[in-house]
């Protein structure tokens, strides 16, 4: 009978710590998302993209989050790569106004 109730508090602490770990690792995705999201709004808001622009600033985001997620030890050139990126999406006009705000927006990210 003691080992039935050793199972069981075993079993129910597993359980626990899983329901846990998903919920944690859903709760960073969507926060990743989010980061994402509300960093391509500041870009369009400052520097005025079109639609299209926000939609390939995202994506861009997007697989920068998942290179430095892979390999962080990249992270730098990770994200020189996605400046470049973006900066070769911009006109001439966007570009002035995005190199007076690139330090300060890409120290969020």
């Amino acid at each position: 009978m003691n080992k039935l109730r050793k199972y069981k508090s075993k079993l129910v602490l597993m359980l626990i710590l899983v329901v846990f770990g998903i919920n944690l690792s859903a709760k960073t995705d969507f926060q990743d998302e989010k980061s994402i999201n509300e960093f391509a709004s500041v870009l369009k808001q400052k520097v005025l993209l079109s639609s299209e622009q926000e939609t390939k600033v995202v994506s861009i985001l997007t697989e920068l989050q998942n290179n430095v997620t892979s390999k962080p030890e990249n992270k730098n050139s990770f994200i020189k790569e996605a400046q470049s990126k973006i900066e070769s999406l911009l006109d001439n006009k966007q570009k002035m106004k995005y190199d007076i705000i690139k330090n300060d927006l890409w120290k969020k990210f």
